[in-house]
């Protein structure tokens, strides 16, 4: 394989050796690992983020609060291997919808509580970064920010599927999965509630993504 097909992931280290946490990324890696697609793991402190986005042509984003670009990960390119396709046709537009819906109802309701998790397993590098750029978001110092006790944790009702299609993982299983992974993680306890929602859904999917979850 020519090394111009190996693609570099760049991903951020924290106390969970061998291990990684952040959804963002994840939604990369089970993309990349069910494509088959080789590729390798650069691991970088948040201040490197930017620096390292600019020095390979990265675009920025979003912006920062105060205007200036923000430089995210993950930024890849890579090959289109003959595996079954995370857009299947005609379904892009409601992928799309889904993932609007997914971040403005789950994942953004979820920042008050992952934020002062995160910070706790980031390395000294990246943790006054993590706090200098989350907190001007939050509006206020992570810690105070986090809903206390159970409150936090509320799921009900029933669902007997697993994956969106029913049939064959898309981009949604994966943002979902990518969510998921992150919570497994940070939040070992409230886990043990979180996958007994939906008659178990969450728990399905994780496990049915596992094939994929390898890091590279």
């Amino acid at each position: 394989m020519e090394i111009s097909t190996i693609i570099t992931l760049y991903d951020v280290p924290s106390d969970f050796h061998g291990k990684a946490w952040s959804p963002n990324v994840w939604r990369a890696r089970y993309a990349l690992n069910y494509k088959g697609v080789p590729y390798k793991t650069v691991w970088i402190e948040y201040p490197e983020i930017e620096p390292t986005m600019r020095s390979i042509g990265a675009a920025p984003t979003k912006k920062k609060p105060d205007g200036s670009p923000w430089y995210t990960i993950p930024v890849i390119t890579y090959p289109t291997p003959s595996t079954g396709a995370l857009f299947p046709p005609g379904t892009k537009a409601l992928q799309q919808l889904f993932y609007d819906h997914f971040w403005k109802n789950v994942s953004l309701q979820s920042v008050p509580m992952a934020l002062p998790e995160v910070i706790k397993h980031l390395n000294e590098g990246s943790r006054p970064y993590w706090r200098l750029t989350r907190e001007p978001i939050v509006g206020g110092k992570l810690e105070d920010v986090c809903p206390k006790g159970s409150e936090k944790w509320d799921g009900n009702g029933k669902d007997g599927n697993t994956l969106v299609t029913g049939t064959h993982p898309t981009f949604s299983d994966f943002v979902i999965a990518a969510f998921l992974e992150a919570y497994f993680l940070l939040f070992p306890e409230e886990w043990q509630r979180i996958r007994t929602w939906n008659d178990g859904r969450w728990e399905r999917l994780r496990d049915e993504c596992a094939k994929w979850r390898s890091i590279h």
